[in-house]
């Protein structure tokens, strides 16, 4: 197939329509600001289009359209839409003004081309989808995972953590609220993972101090570190669940076919209609392409764009679903044993207010911290029902909090980091102390530190304990020697074929 010749996709419509309205600002220190509204024309209608990601003239997301389509931005500056289903679209606010700007849709003329695929591209997904729905992990498998975290403000990279180990994937397709909770969670639908390798740095601000890692406190709150390692996990669950490929889902997506880099693609955006319902079982907003094999019966590569993601955990009726957050999921799909499992999951995204999951960084607007993760799975093996219990009982109590000892020698040889990424990481976080140094302060230590709650609870499972230290080493030895068992587990898993 021959479609849709990129460049055409790529030029940027100037002409726009604006339609002036009452001035909405009048209030002292709001005169460099502005406002704007998108609309798509539906016939004779104009229909607002939400959560829209607004980029600057870097391609950088600068700020995202609220549920009906307006954004405050500051005036007189250039702004972009970058769209794969609306014309790509510059434009500046007007002081003291609500501009709206009219969408248009990116009309695409496809050539002649071989008649392999079908008609329409909507009977290809749903063919894509029943493939998936036959032949996706759908029990629980055992597998080897590596993977790395960032966080950075402002172009500056404040805190890096890289892990090998353990990785337990359900296999548990249906949804239920609470059944993805976070860190030491029993929920069936989590991905368990227990580190068995890592290096992590300190939690740097901008000012160059370092900040806590507690879960929450009511007295430093704004100098709390709160978002964990791996947050991909529950982006990529969010995915499986309503995702384009999901056969329920699939009447929330359009689909139009297309061809990047000589690489048959479709794309796919949630409807317009949907956008702003946030009472429906769609837990990502955005648009995105699946990148499929040379036969066209499976989808090798899929990148989701997502300007809103609706929280996993709470029920559809409850307020404050939808989270200030925009990024990127990229997933790359491996076939082992006639089961398809994902190979590479990666996650880029910004936090834009303070109704995020939780607060990932002290917020500050225009100063907004971005996390960039990826995980490498692999050498998955079904799990036999007489071990899944005790394993992920073991592996859910852990989670993160494995505590291994930092091994240099390890990680000269098995950093999944691209050099000249390691590069920059090392560079910046070693203003002050040279990163070796704080892979090895954080050596055997708690990712966390333990709220009250967490700690009460712990507490219950050692009545015979005195004091909160006897309690932490009463702890720490069981998790070690849980960790040493299955370090014997990881070694088999990671070097089988």
């Amino acid at each position: 197939m021959k479609a849709l010749n990129q460049s055409v996709k790529i030029q940027i419509l100037f002409l726009l329509t604006f339609i002036a309205v009452t001035p909405l600002f009048s209030q002292e220190g709001e005169k460099d600001k502005g406002s704007v509204q998108f609309f798509f024309k539906d016939g004779k209608s104009l229909i607002a289009v939400p959560f829209l990601p607004i980029y600057n003239q870097l391609d950088e997301v600068k700020a995202l359209a609220d549920s009906v389509g307006v954004v405050t931005l500051p005036v007189g500056r250039p702004f972009q839409i970058k769209s794969l289903f609306y014309s790509d679209t510059v434009f500046q606010v007007t002081e003291n003004r609500l501009t709206k700007i009219i969408l248009e849709y990116e009309d695409v003329a496809l050539q002649t081309f071989e008649i392999k695929f079908f008609k329409d591209p909507r009977d290809h997904v749903k063919q894509l989808s029943k493939r998936i729905s036959s032949e996706y992990i759908s029990s629980p498998h055992l597998g080897a995972f590596s993977g790395y975290f960032m966080v950075s403000q402002k172009g500056r990279i404040l805190d890096f953590y890289e892990a090998d180990g353990l990785s337990l994937l359900s296999g548990n397709n249906k949804w239920k609220p609470w059944d993805f909770a976070h860190d030491n969670s029993s929920g069936d639908t989590y991905n368990h993972l227990v580190p068995m390798e890592v290096r992590r740095s300190f939690h740097w601000d901008l000012a160059g101090d370092t900040i806590a890692s507690r879960i929450n406190t009511q007295v430093n709150r704004d100098k709390d570190y709160l978002i964990s390692p791996f947050y991909v996990r529950e982006i990529y669950r969010a995915l499986e669940l309503s995702g384009p490929l999901n056969e329920k889902s699939m009447k929330y997506y359009d689909f139009k076919y297309g061809v990047e880099n000589e690489i048959d693609v479709i794309y796919f955006t949630v409807k317009d209609q949907f956008k702003a319902d946030d009472k429906l079982p769609l837990f990502l907003v955005g648009e995105g392409v699946l990148y499929l094999n040379s036969s066209g019966e499976m989808v090798e590569r899929l990148m989701y764009i997502f300007s809103s993601y609706r929280y996993l955990n709470f029920p559809l009726k409850r307020g404050g679903r939808s989270r200030e957050i925009s990024g990127v999921l990229s997933v790359a799909y491996d076939r082992q044993n006639a089961t398809i499992l994902p190979m590479e999951i990666g996650l880029e995204a910004k936090f834009f207010g303070e109704r995020n999951l939780f607060r990932p960084r002290p917020f500050e607007l225009s100063n907004e911290s971005s996390i960039i993760e990826k995980m490498y799975l692999k050498n998955y093996k079904q799990v036999n029902k007489e071990d899944l219990g005790n394993l992920r009982k073991a592996m859910s109590r852990i989670g993160l909090e494995s505590m291994v000892p930092y091994d240099a020698n390890y990680w000269a040889k098995n950093g999944t980091v691209l050099q000249e990424k390691y590069s920059r990481i090392k560079s910046d976080l070693s203003s002050k102390v040279d990163i070796e140094k704080q892979y090895v302060a954080n050596s055997e230590k708690r990712f966390h530190y333990l709220s009250d709650d967490e700690f009460n609870q712990l507490y219950s499972l050692y009545p015979e304990a005195n004091t909160k230290s006897e309690v932490l080493e009463k702890e720490s030895r069981i998790i070690k020697n849980v960790v040493e068992q299955l370090r014997g587990v990881w070694v088999e898993i990671k070097n089988s074929q």
